[in-house]
């Protein structure tokens, strides 16, 4: 967990987050909440850009790196 501390991001707590509603997507006002108390203000920022960016967010989400992310936390079920 991260413990309070900005900057020291645990994909442990956004996994649990999005674990406890799988039917549901995280709200607006939910993604910027996780931002703004876990991420450091240059972190928080590099996140926001890449989020307002589509093209370079589905390349980050359709990486290697993140199906290997994906199946480890979804079970092995790579829909991609």
């Amino acid at each position: 967990m991260n413990n309070g501390k900005k900057g020291n991001f645990d994909i442990g707590d956004l996994y649990k987050k999005i674990n406890t509603s799988p039917q549901s997507a995280p709200s607006q006002g939910e993604v910027e909440s996780f931002i703004d108390n876990n991420l450091s203000e240059s972190q928080a920022q590099a996140v926001r850009e890449l989020l307002s960016d589509e093209e370079k967010t589905k390349a980050i989400l359709n990486s290697e790196a993140a199906r290997a992310l994906f199946k480890k936390f979804f079970g092995g079920q790579d829909n991609g």
